[in-house]
């Protein structure tokens, strides 16, 4: 890259996290800084929601900072052809639903047919001993938290499905370079690569956090708080209404699982549902990563319903509900209310998940 145009993509997730990093490298090997790209909580990656503002100027490099969701597709295709890399570096979650890899697709998008090359520096994510698991996305209810067509876990690391993007759906229309992740094995946990765990948004502070996401973040088509704006996000959920808490965790601990357990815990969110409320509720505590996310949110929110019928309840956007936006569709929702267990809801989609098992397979780097 040296001597050339540079659009960055990043956070203090990155690898170089330290903004005077950065600029040192820019400056040794005389790298234009051209346009930096704000994924959905800012540059820093300080602010809770969505920036208003199409683009603003980051102090720290003087440069424009384009919010890449406020963004024409045009404007976007014009800004990457005016330099030679787009750099992506963020650490991902592995779901669907996080919205970064939207923000990777829609720079793809807008790279499809220049000459612009794509770096991708890849990452290890806390779901990475997970297959893809759930369902692909209804076109009904497409939305930023959900633009990647993948299953709601993927089953890939950013970069795999940097490589899987561009075969299966831009026709290798982008010039792409992925740069892995040295001395991974597929399977390892995150916890045991040694990687210290940098914040990739603010209410994944630690890595019980990011991992309770896979599944607690279900929980945010219902109405509790998961949390957020506490010390722990995606550890504790709950609600005023939800008294005796140690009812809902006693069912659960009846389901058997001894990869986690709830105990009661009380907390004031200062952000998002039941904002300045005392909520009762209950705190996950991982002893193990090893059981399937997706069937403890299905267990985790159908006793919760069926534990406070007169309370409990689906939230709903301007359109839909806004779990089927998380889910893909509305499968999930309904298969609750009906009162199905997760084993006879997972029947219906299992064929899906074999098959993107296989798709994905080529596009695999570790």
């Amino acid at each position: 890259m040296a001597g050339k145009k540079l659009m960055l993509a990043t956070n203090p997730s990155g690898i170089g996290t330290s903004p005077k990093k950065i600029i040192s490298s820019l400056e040794k090997y005389k790298i234009t800084l051209e346009h930096l790209i704000g994924l959905e909580h800012g540059f820093l990656g300080l602010e809770e929601e969505f920036s208003q503002t199409p683009v603003t100027m980051d102090s720290t490099f003087n440069r424009p900072l384009y919010h890449i969701y406020r963004i024409k597709d045009s404007e976007l295709r014009d800004l990457v052809r005016e330099v030679d890399y787009v750099v992506f570096d963020v650490q991902d979650v592995g779901m669907r639903c996080y919205t970064y890899l939207s923000v990777l697709k829609r720079l793809m998008d807008a790279m499809k047919n220049t000459k612009t090359k794509l770096v991708v520096l890849d990452h290890i994510h806390v779901a990475m001993h997970l297959s893809p698991m759930g369902e692909k996305m209804n076109p009904r209810n497409l939305n930023f938290a959900g633009e990647f067509p993948s299953l709601l876990i993927t089953g890939m690391t950013v970069g795999e499905a940097t490589r899987f993007y561009n075969k299966e759906y831009l026709k290798e229309s982008v010039d792409v370079l992925v740069v892995p992740v040295e001395g991974y094995k597929r399977g390892m946990y995150f916890e045991d690569t040694g990687i210290p765990w940098t914040t990739p948004s603010p209410n994944l502070p630690m890595v019980d956090s990011a991992r309770n996401y896979l599944s607690l973040v279900l929980l945010e088509g219902v109405n509790v708080s998961v949390g957020r704006g506490t010390q722990a996000p995606f550890v504790y959920f709950g609600a005023p209404w939800m008294t005796n808490p140690e009812e809902l965790a006693s069912k659960l601990e009846k389901l058997g699982n001894k990869s986690y357990y709830f105990s009661p815990v009380y907390f004031k969110p200062t952000f998002g549902p039941h904002k300045g409320k005392i909520c009762s509720g209950l705190r996950m505590n991982l002893v193990r990563p090893d059981y399937d996310p997706i069937q403890l949110a299905y267990d985790l929110i159908k006793h919760m319903k069926e534990t406070y019928p007169n309370d409990f309840k689906w939230s709903k956007g301007s359109t839909n509900h806004w779990v089927d936006q998380l889910w893909g569709n509305e499968h999930f929702r309904t298969s609750i209310n009906e009162g199905k267990s997760f084993t006879d809801f997972h029947k219906t989609y299992l064929a899906e998940e074999e098959m993107e098992r296989k798709k994905i397979a080529p596009y695999l780097l570790y």
